[in-house]
């Protein structure tokens, strides 16, 4: 495939405020700021995150950014459906590339759409909210935004996925037989990202790490699954602490939560110090994720890169980006995630070859993707000629 050069693309980032999404905005960032066959206009919503992310990164002549703060879904759709066509035509645009799942109607130049949440993809997720029985809940946090965003996927040629299951899930809902589907690598492989296993001795106290957003409460992030083998833990006994990337008031009215756990948790709040989270992955850490769906699972990747043991759901998702060897448990069952707890606290084997097996596993997996994001461009533009 020929490198194309000297292209403008627009690259829409509207919806990335924190957490998982900034540190795929960085990767990217910092893929595309090395290129200089490219020049890039950004459009991102203002967050002390974000305002890091282009400070850091203004500084290369061919990264442009435009921050906007009112980002409601409205404004969002009104915003990238009209007046991203005068920046398009200012700018001679060729390609767009949405970062965060939309897509923009009656606009001449390709696109290509990056999905990098299933919240609306997910059949196994509307079985949960209906067997909780959040029916209303469902409608306003799932349907409205599925009806919104499948509409725009269905319309894309060209789509821009994490990990093949997420092709199979959207497939349930869209037609992606006649898409361009690209599966792209967002996390570092480099032989210095990965660290020696830690050690453990289960003798001394466990520490539990439980990372997650701010978006803790949304229902695809389990909580409950977490805070029920806590209990559980405590009700035998066994010496641990928590370690919860959560303030106290976040959690304080949480119904997924129990204050019983307080006084054993050490509540984090949300960590964007790369430096204060590595050191998280200490001795005697168990990860543990509950979420039902992810399209990757940085949180889990970070654990596994860093030497830890790891526990995940035993979904496609997990299999399919983290390997066969990983510890899992099955979902919403808690003597299940007791089961595997135990199993882990007991296990006769090396845990540093368990780790490190499963260290290889993730490499494998992320080998077989595109490494950059150039690559794609080059693909999709080199079509349209």
């Amino acid at each position: 495939m020929k490198t194309i050069s000297n292209v403008n693309v627009l690259i829409n980032a509207f919806g990335i405020i924190d957490s998982g999404g900034v540190r795929v905005l960085e990767k990217l960032l910092e893929e595309v700021s090395s290129t200089k066959s490219f020049q890039f206009q950004i459009i991102c919503s203002s967050s002390d995150n974000l305002d890091y992310l282009i400070n850091r990164y203004k500084i290369f002549s061919n990264l442009h950014f435009i921050t906007v703060r009112n980002t409601s879904l409205l404004s969002r759709l009104y915003f990238e459906n009209f007046l991203f066509r005068k920046i398009i035509s200012k700018k001679d645009i060729k390609l767009i590339y949405n970062f965060s799942g939309s897509y923009q109607f009656f606009m001449k130049v390709p696109q290509l759409v990056k999905v990098q949440t299933l919240a609306f993809y997910s059949k196994k997720l509307d079985f949960y909210y209906m067997n909780q029985g959040y029916f209303f809940l469902w409608l306003k946090e799932v349907l409205f935004k599925r009806s919104v965003f499948r509409v725009m996927l269905s319309r894309s040629k060209y789509i821009e996925i994490q990990s093949p299951h997420v092709n199979s899930c959207l497939s349930d809902f869209i037609d992606t037989s006649n898409k361009g589907c690209f599966v792209k690598s967002d996390i570092k492989i480099s032989n210095d990202e990965f660290y020696a296993p830690k050690s453990y001795n289960f003798s001394k106290k466990i520490r539990f790490l439980f990372i997650v957003g701010p978006h803790f409460n949304s229902l695809h992030k389990n909580l409950i699954d977490f805070t029920n083998a806590m209990l559980v833990m405590k009700d035998k006994g066994i010496d641990f602490e928590i370690n919860i990337t959560l303030t106290n008031e976040q959690l304080e009215n949480s119904k997924a939560w129990s204050t019983s756990l307080n006084s054993r948790t050490n509540f984090l709040g949300y960590i964007s110090s790369q430096e204060k989270m590595a050191g998280l992955f200490c001795n005697n850490t168990i990860l543990i994720s509950t979420s039902i769906i992810e399209t990757l699972g940085l949180h889990v990747i970070e654990g596994i890169k860093n030497g830890v043991v790891t526990i995940a759901p035993d979904e496609e998702y997990a299999n399919t980006v983290y390997g066969e060897k990983m510890f899992k448990y099955q979902l919403f069952n808690k003597d299940s995630l007791m089961s595997v707890i135990m199993n882990v606290i007991n296990y006769k084997e090396s845990y540093n070859d368990k780790i490190l097996s499963i260290q290889d596993d993730l490499r494998k997996n992320e080998n077989k993707k595109f490494s950059s994001i150039i690559e794609i461009f080059d693909e999709v533009i080199n079509v349209q000629k």
